[in-house]
């Protein structure tokens, strides 16, 4: 099977890292088990190249964005580890299909680097767990813009597209943290609905309510102070009609951010 094979929603919190954590992560230590589950998720899919997105790379306000560079490098450096920077290969075939699908579904699409990219931590944190199962394929970096949610939908519609016509394993990971206002000393501050918006956001996905999501209300979704909810409304146009085995790995968030780790696993073919 060619296509999208795998999906999944993970949390990109430095400090999960435990270079950058420093004993902090064996707060999360569900989470991290998590990470480690689905990246054995994501192994024993085969993927052969795979897309990450990302809520803090380079954005555009009104177009969604994609890597058009050969290859890009990401390290975290700059938080403190001493973990070799990686580099990665692009692939620039899917990339050209994955524009062409967006433009032929009127979703503005634009380039996030066209000589190099340095990823961002919404990628390499991340990636410090899933790394054994990415490393050795090329990797498509995407970011999402401030259109429409039914433009992130459609955008993620005409990735699936493009992942059919590349005719390659291809795995989708959706980078982002849920609420960043669930306790009193969160570092967005506190407002009750957050807790609201996480709840909802988690029963939603393990039944794969693609329609609750995108009628979620949009002063709820404001009040949540989330980052992770655009990565995932593509991720779900990503999935539209094919046949989703879903796992909510783990839900936390000790520090006030929501931290959500999901699986979406692919079974042959659509449904009819």
């Amino acid at each position: 099977m060619a296509g999208i094979v795998f999906g999944c929603t993970v949390p990109h919190p430095p400090l999960m890292v435990p270079d950058v954590g420093r004993g902090q992560e064996r707060a999360i230590s569900a989470t991290i088990d998590a990470m480690e589950l689905v990246n054995q998720k994501l192994a024993s899919q085969e993927p052969e190249i795979v897309l990450i997105i990302s809520p803090h790379g380079k954005t555009h306000e009104n177009a969604m964005g994609i890597l058009t560079a050969a290859s890009c490098t990401g390290d975290m450096h700059g938080w403190g580890t001493r973990e070799p920077t990686s580099r990665f290969n692009n692939d620039l075939e899917l990339v050209k299909l994955i524009q062409q699908e967006a433009e032929a579904a009127n979703v503005p699409l634009k380039s996030i680097g066209e000589r190099g990219y340095e990823l961002d931590h919404g990628v390499m944190a991340p990636l410090y767990y899933l790394m054994s199962s990415v490393e050795k394929h090329p990797l498509v970096p995407l970011t999402f813009s401030w259109l429409p949610y039914e433009m992130h939908f459609a955008f993620g519609k005409a990735i699936q597209r493009a992942a059919d016509k590349r005719k390659k394993r291809v795995a989708l990971i959706a980078s982002g943290d849920l609420s960043h206002r669930l306790i009193p000393s969160a570092p967005a501050g506190y407002d009750p609905q957050g807790k609201i918006f996480d709840e909802k956001l988690v029963q939603a996905l393990s039944h794969l309510d693609t329609k609750s999501i995108m009628s979620f209300d949009r002063e709820l979704i404001e009040r949540a102070g989330e980052c992770g909810l655009r990565s995932i409304i593509i991720l779900l146009g990503a999935l539209d009609g094919l046949k989703v085995k879903t796992d909510v790995l783990s839900y936390e968030g000790p520090f006030g951010v929501g931290y959500l780790v999901a699986s979406f696993e692919i079974k042959t073919g659509k449904y009819a």
